[in-house]
């Protein structure tokens, strides 16, 4: 483990400093979320950066509560809350699971097939083939 009393951390380093994986550090400092020092030939992270991180700590809330949620969905547009209203509802009947669809192929109509064949594509494996079973 790195020590906190260092001025910067590498990328690995600051993120095992937050139990994280190296790339959730780099992560950070590619989204702008870190500041990073990239000069000299390494990435450094300063210890100041982790001090804001931890100064911004605050009460995890939890879940969002139904009357926020409900006032969401009430912003949106009508087609999209009737969709909206019809997924919650599905969701309530089959006890909190979400159904799934099931593909199936559609009826096929013999009046809509094409009357002819589409010819077989000519790749070079096939030519190969081709020439293997009708050696002359």
């Amino acid at each position: 483990m790195a020590s906190p009393n260092r001025v910067a951390f590498s990328p690995s380093e600051f993120a095992e400093l937050f139990g994280k994986s190296q790339t959730w550090g780099y992560r950070q400092i590619y989204a702008g979320k870190v500041n990073a020092i990239t000069e000299h030939g390494r990435v450094l992270i300063p210890a100041k950066e982790v001090e804001r991180l931890l100064k911004g700590a605050g009460i995890y809330k939890g879940r969002e509560n139904s009357k926020a949620a409900k006032a969401r969905v009430e912003k949106l547009p009508l087609e999209a809350q009737s969709i909206w209203q019809r997924f919650m509802k599905l969701r309530q009947e089959n006890g909190g699971i979400t159904p799934m669809r099931t593909r199936t192929k559609p009826p096929v109509n013999s009046e809509l097939k094409p009357k002819w064949k589409t010819k077989p594509r000519r790749t070079t494996l096939g030519k190969i083939a081709r020439s293997w079973a009708n050696p002359n």
